[in-house]
């Protein structure tokens, strides 16, 4: 073998690896050893999460909603979730809830138990992850808290690969609202990751496949239908999408979310309402009730303590992002897109937890980094 041929040999994995890391950088925005501590970061958190989950009540109902997916008889499905209920790690604490009929009624009879079961079959990409877990071997409630904890670890490499910064993201990530995500039990989680999923392809320029992802956040999560029509139709009207397109992808949500409802036995919207602002329904199938208007009016009165939210700093910080952005920038019109979601959301339902905005906080934190980036580049050009 000659000189020139071995050196070839030699220098040939050489290349390789040169590659490997240019495509980590461009990715990432970080070397490879700042990616895999940021990695090893955000296992963690994941761990941790996994480990310590939220103790509430809802884990006992999406337990009871796992296991209606391969039984009938209420007795046997509640039997399954208390068992699983009472095995977590962090307990709720019924002594809290000991007066309200509601939790312990629930806890308690059968029948009333299952009817509470449409609200969290709802989530039905969720649901059925966990039942697929669970037939695999794992207990139901960890099947469920695995897949919020892999979320989180999902949604950090998301920020890093789109805001490309190996130190702001961690403490974008650090947040109580993002950081929560992951100890949830409930489709939430599936839900942000999903959405955000989507955005950052829509960020990319990669219109089919944000599609798809947004008519998959209809199954995980069907009240997702109202974001994704709007966002549609922001693709149309911008050019991202045809008509043709824009129409059918449309129509295939809309059509997911009545058969997903109709399916899981999820009661009616002025039902849910009262369920969920007036007063709990144990009965909400055999004797439901509705929401008058004047109890819509309470509900909405509700949105007052929002001033107090983590909601009004992640608007504030989005108001001042609107006005160093430039015209045309793709936050700029998303965050338009948003602020028209949230607000007809907040109508239709004046819930303005947290986990139910998630996407819009991370959406807003990574225009705020690429911002900061942008800014010290400028400053500091050398160390970026």
């Amino acid at each position: 073998m000659d000189r020139g041929s071995m050196h070839g040999t030699v220098s040939a994995p050489k290349a390789d690896v040169h590659r490997q890391q240019s495509s980590l950088r461009r990715w990432f925005g970080c070397s490879p050893p700042a990616l895999f501590v940021y990695v090893v970061f955000c296992a963690g958190l994941a761990v941790v999460a996994f480990l310590r989950p939220l103790p509430t009540y809802d884990r006992y109902l999406y337990a009871g909603a796992v296991a209606s997916l391969r039984y009938s008889d209420p007795v046997i499905l509640q039997r399954i979730a208390r068992a699983e209920f009472d095995a977590e790690p962090t307990h709720f604490q019924f002594e809290n809830v000991a007066a309200e009929t509601y939790f312990v009624d629930v806890y308690n009879n059968p029948d009333h138990f299952v009817e509470q079961l449409g609200l969290s079959r709802l989530k039905f990409g969720y649901v059925g992850g966990g039942y697929l877990l669970w037939r695999s071997g794992l207990p139901i409630l960890v099947s469920l808290r695995l897949i919020s904890a892999c979320c989180l670890f999902l949604v950090g490499l998301t920020a890093l690969a789109w805001g490309h910064d190996a130190l702001l993201c961690p403490i974008l990530l650090l947040t109580p609202p993002v950081l929560n995500m992951g100890r949830m039990v409930t489709g939430d989680p599936l839900s942000t990751t999903v959405l955000v999923l989507a955005l950052f392809a829509l960020a990319k320029e990669r219109a089919m496949l944000a599609t798809g992802l947004l008519l998959a956040g209809v199954v995980v999560r069907t009240d997702n239908v109202v974001l994704v029509l709007i966002l549609l139709a922001w693709m149309l009207w911008s050019g991202r999408l045809s008509m043709r397109w824009a129409a059918g992808a449309g129509a295939v949500a809309v059509l997911t979310c009545v058969l997903v409802n109709r399916t899981v036995g999820m009661f009616g919207y002025r039902v849910l309402m009262e369920h969920s602002f007036i007063k709990p329904e144990i009965e909400p199938l055999t004797h439901p009730v509705l929401i008058s208007f004047a109890g819509y009016l309470q509900a909405l009165a509700g949105l007052r303590a929002i001033p107090y939210t983590f909601l009004t700093v992640w608007f504030l910080v989005a108001a001042v992002l609107w006005r160093l952005l430039t015209k045309g920038s793709f936050f700029r019109q998303l965050f338009a897109v948003s602020g028209v979601y949230l607000v007809i959301r907040l109508l239709m339902f004046p819930n303005f937890d947290d986990r139910v905005f998630v996407w819009a906080y991370l959406m807003v934190g990574v225009a705020l980094i690429q911002i900061g980036r942008t800014a010290l580049v400028k400053l500091v050009p050398d160390r970026y």
